[in-house]
């Protein structure tokens, strides 16, 4: 916490592109969980009546609000971008103020190359990160949220599906963090280490040659870039796993939703465009 409220200060000038953003990204998300609805209404009241009328109308209000999600995307990605890299900016001209005034017993014992890992690549995911918080974890978590709530609705007794598939994503995703956080956290000083061999090896580049040693160096550097080039796969091994797995068991409850709703649908106490919106709120 305190960490969050020492940047705090830093995004404080932008907060208007910080507030706008996540509104924007709120609009996006209500026109996508309504055309789903729309989509239901078409087949169950405009196709299964034969009410061209209605098609038509439901389908001009559709691209209307297929309008309005990408006008509030778009929206949100140009505030969350200029909200970002001006946070970034700031953030970065401040911790380069603020090594400027470290002592020389504090730069020897920190190291040149992890204040370098700390002016570039840190300062660049605390930007990523906000980025991410502007729009994806404010879009994916109102987008899961509404989807329930919306499946519910449309259906409660295909509902129950999602009691048996969010356990085993939950339960997934937890596993996923627990392996690959330590990995990220080491290929911090892995890459520490990298800076910390080119650093040494420019600023000695006549020493190394004077005395033959390019050959030992060579070995250096390949042995710091081999040690983050292996971790960094090992990370990546695990966290891709998040993704075919999420598919998979998406998948595997679209199948069962078609399965149990298409006896439903033969049983008369379904429709078609009840199964279909749900699918669409499933994915």
């Amino acid at each position: 916490m305190d960490v969050v409220r020492h940047l705090r200060v830093y995004l404080k000038p932008y907060w208007k592109q910080a507030v706008i953003a996540p509104l924007l990204m709120v609009v996006e998300v209500i026109c996508d969980l309504m055309l789903p609805r729309l989509l239901q209404t078409i087949v169950d009241e405009g196709i299964a009546q034969s009410d061209m009328e209605l098609v038509w109308r439901i389908g001009v209000l559709m691209v209307i609000v297929t309008a309005v999600g990408a006008v509030g995307g778009i929206g949100c990605t140009v505030f969350a971008v200029r909200a970002s890299m001006n946070f970034g900016a700031d953030l970065r001209s401040a911790v380069y103020r603020k090594v400027q005034t470290l002592s020389f017993g504090n730069l020897d014992r920190i190291g040149t190359a992890e204040l370098v890992t700390r002016l570039t690549n840190d300062v660049n995911q605390v930007q990523e990160l906000l980025l991410m918080a502007l729009r994806i974890l404010v879009r994916s978590p109102l987008l899961m949220v509404g989807s329930l709530i919306m499946a519910v609705v449309t259906s409660p007794r295909l509902a129950l599906l999602l009691a048996v598939l969010m356990p085993l994503l939950i339960l997934m995703l937890a596993i996923v963090i627990r392996r690959a956080f330590p990995l990220y956290q080491l290929i911090q000083k892995k890459l520490d280490r990298v800076n910390e061999v080119i650093q040494e090896n420019l600023s000695g580049v006549r020493v190394v040659k004077a005395f033959v040693r390019s050959d030992h160096e060579k070995r250096r550097f390949r042995s710091a870039n081999e040690g983050l080039t292996d971790t960094s796969i090992q990370a990546m091994r695990i966290s891709v796993v998040t993704g075919p797995f999420m598919m998979l068991a998406i998948n595997l409850g679209v199948v069962a939703v078609v399965w149990f709703g298409g006896i439903k649908a033969i049983g008369g106490t379904m429709t078609a465009g009840t199964i279909i919106a749900f699918v669409n709120y499933l994915r």
